[in-house]
């Protein structure tokens, strides 16, 4: 009986042993763990402020080459505009005032889209600091509306003296 309480105590106190090591392993695994969380979340929150300044690095780009087309296609617009007033000038008096009727409704359109433009711009420069995706979508959008717009004004005024001159 001796050696079984012998025993016992024996297996009892490698038991407690056991268990108190478990736990120093255990408490030095839950610190790294926290520790290799805590540095995760620091390696994450750089990486989204690095996409989030290279986006917004993107949208500044794209929505500058845009407003440079846009300013070009305007500057064409006036241009050809201008080489409409020379041609209806020499037209004769009923066909001068029908021409410049329809070249005054596109010169107002023309002024609108330009108004569009400097407002979304001015809207843009604005946003800037929250640039994100929804901005990007919004600004895609206005450029594909703006760039269609733009092609009907070039397509009225190629087919302005195509109606009259017959």
């Amino acid at each position: 009986m001796k050696k079984t309480i012998g025993f016992t105590v024996i297996a009892v106190g490698l038991t407690a042993l056991l268990i108190s090591g478990c736990g120093e392993n255990s408490k030095k695994h839950t610190e790294d763990a926290k520790g290799n969380i805590k540095e995760a979340n620091k390696d994450l929150q750089e990486a989204t402020k690095a996409a989030g300044e290279e986006a917004k690095t993107k949208v500044i780009s794209d929505w500058q080459n845009f407003k440079n087309e846009s300013d070009s296609a305007i500057a064409g617009v006036e241009k050809q505009i201008i080489e409409l007033k020379e041609k209806i000038a020499k037209a004769n008096k009923k066909e001068r005032e029908k021409l410049n009727t329809d070249l005054g409704k596109i010169e107002q359109k023309l002024n609108e889209q330009k108004e569009k433009l400097k407002q979304k711009n001015a809207e843009f420069e604005a946003n800037l600091k929250k640039v994100d995706n929804a901005v990007e979508a919004k600004n895609e959008s206005f450029k594909r509306e703006f760039k269609h717009d733009m092609d009907e004004l070039g397509t009225a005024l190629k087919g302005m003296f195509k109606d009259n001159v017959k």
